[in-house]
């Protein structure tokens, strides 16, 4: 269930050399997208969602693991926002030394399990974002899904 980020190893033979200023992926793809059209923003967070991204944790997970403890970063306000990366070949080399453990989640599962703080995708990276915990929250409320009830 956990990866270890491989920042510092050469890629594998005939796979294309990593360009961190490129998308990597779909998400990534709607980032650059929405960051030149802010109309996109609800595609956007859809796609976060959707996608499988990252968590960095100091211990290895395992489907056992009862308690998970993701790496928490602070804004420049001292406000707790968690990391959360689309491509382990974006984890500053900083970060592994505390928490070497990448842990493949859905934005969703995120989201869902997200109290309290905010979170931050890609920190420190242009494609990337931030969502303060209100945001986190709000977005727990209008992307939910739609329960049969209310489908009626």
């Amino acid at each position: 269930m956990s990866e270890t980020p491989e920042t510092n190893e050469s890629p594998a033979t005939g796979a294309p050399e990593f360009n961190p200023d490129a998308p990597q992926n779909d998400l990534e793809a709607a980032l650059v997208a929405g960051q030149q059209d802010p109309e996109k923003a609800g595609e956007v967070i859809a796609t976060f969602l959707n996608s499988e991204i990252f968590f960095l944790s100091s211990e290895e997970v395992t489907e056992e693991s009862k308690d998970v403890a993701p790496l928490v970063l602070q804004n420049p306000d001292g406000e707790p926002r968690i990391a959360v990366f689309s491509d382990l070949r974006r984890v500053p080399e900083q970060y592994i030394e505390t928490a070497p453990f990448g842990v493949k989640v859905t934005g969703a599962a995120v989201v869902q399990n997200l109290n309290g703080a905010g979170l931050v995708l890609n920190a420190g990276h242009q494609i990337g974002f931030e969502i303060p915990a209100e945001g986190v929250e709000a977005i727990r409320q209008d992307f939910r899904p739609v329960t049969p009830e209310e489908d009626a």
